[in-house]
């Protein structure tokens, strides 16, 4: 035998030599029970994942609704400064002001209370109220006869923001029967 038939002879041995080697896919497929196990274990991951994604979606808009309800609130709060600029302003207006000044200043106070009103804001009534800690921040105390405490003159208006308090009222608070 010659050299190059020699040759030829391993090369033809080794191609002959190959081994298949099974993946374990393919020895789930060699069964027909377990290509229906592996089909309803990767149903049930998928419909875990599903949920998973959906809950997560649930999370995030909640928290995005949390996140534009704070900054809603914190930026409204700013504001109420100067809605309060507009009652000192009427507070201690001059007898003899301008009727048309007047008149400018009054129309701006409306259209701002237009606005807080379509941003969902309400000031609250405090005066003749009882007293509230959850709404009303007391600073003085009247004399009074009576176990009863109302709100009998209000400093500084409360408000809120759906069921949310923006700001307290702050108070005086006499006692009442």
């Amino acid at each position: 035998m010659s050299k190059h038939d020699h040759k030829h002879e391993e090369s033809h041995q080794q191609s002959h030599n190959e081994v298949h080697v099974e993946t374990h896919t393919e020895s789930h497929i060699s069964s027909g029970a377990d290509v229906q196990d592996r089909l309803s274990e990767l149903t049930d991951d998928l419909k875990r994942v599903q949920a998973e994604f959906v809950n997560y979606r649930r999370r995030a808009e909640s928290e995005k609704a949390e996140l534009t309800a704070y900054a809603k609130t914190r930026v409204v709060r700013d504001f109420l400064t100067v809605r309060d600029s507009f009652d000192h302003e009427l507070a201690h207006r001059p007898k003899d002001a301008d009727p048309n000044w007047a008149k400018s200043i009054d129309a701006i106070r409306a259209q701002f209370d237009q606005v807080l009103a379509q941003l969902g804001v309400e000031r609250f009534e405090s005066r003749g109220q009882p007293f509230d800690p959850h709404l009303h921040n007391a600073i003085a105390m009247e004399d009074g006869e009576g176990d009863r405490e109302v709100v009998v003159e209000e400093l500084q208006p409360g408000y809120k923001l759906g069921d949310t308090v923006l700001r307290h009222a702050t108070v005086k608070v006499g006692h009442t029967k």
